[in-house]
């Protein structure tokens, strides 16, 4: 897949890539910071979203469903106002769908912006008891440009990444991201965030939590 040069984040500005969308966003607004903070929420939702079939619409639902605003939870005054997940971390996909932020696809002028990509994974855990895992790339592509994560980290062939959670608590896999930029593997809450087609069940029976 072709893909244009936005989202080129590496190393040590990872950890900083929510925070700098969220300015990029907020920046030239003409409004002070206390003012974003205690504005009045939700915003507007983005029309990026919800729009290909009732399979997203659900997805969509459910994320911003299972968020809330709670303040005191963050030292990060520009992070008070947006939408919280059940550990008081910031809900970034609530945070995009409901409209909080609007991030740019890149901070240089005259690309192109590209829609999110409509794609489910799914992927058997091997754990027989363990819920299988449904990958969306919609939610990953507002962020991310596929070549941040094709070929490098997964090879976009069916059966050619054998991904293992040990890994991935160790940093590798989805743990480039979760666990440091993205939601963290912890409370078992998280767990099933992804772990959401249970065992013998149909694709249309997800646990979305």
């Amino acid at each position: 897949m072709t893909t244009s040069p936005k989202h080129k984040f590496s190393g040590g500005t990872w950890a900083l890539l929510p925070l700098l969308f969220l300015l990029i966003t907020l920046a030239g607004c003409g409004e002070s910071l206390d003012e974003i903070i205690n504005a009045d929420l939700p915003k507007q939702k983005t029309t990026d979203f919800g729009q290909a079939d009732d399979y997203y619409e659900k997805f969509y639902k459910q994320m911003s469903n299972r968020a809330s605003i709670r303040k005191g939870t963050t030292e990060i005054r520009a992070l008070e106002a947006l939408p919280k997940d059940p550990s008081g971390n910031v809900n970034w996909t609530a945070a995009v769908v409901n409209g909080y932020i609007n991030p740019k696809g890149s901070l240089e002028a005259g690309v192109e912006e590209e829609p999110p990509l409509h794609l489910n994974i799914f992927i058997e855990a091997k754990v027989p008891l363990m819920a299988n895992v449904m990958f969306p790339h919609s939610i990953h592509t507002y962020w991310l440009s596929c070549n941040n994560c094709h070929p490098k980290i997964f090879l976009p062939e069916a059966g050619a990444n054998p991904i293992t959670m040990d890994e991935i608590f160790k940093g590798q896999w989805c743990g480039r991201c979760h666990g440091k930029v993205a939601f963290t593997f912890w409370p078992r809450d998280n767990c099933v965030r992804c772990h959401i087609v249970l065992k013998g069940q149909s694709l249309e029976k997800e646990r979305w939590k």
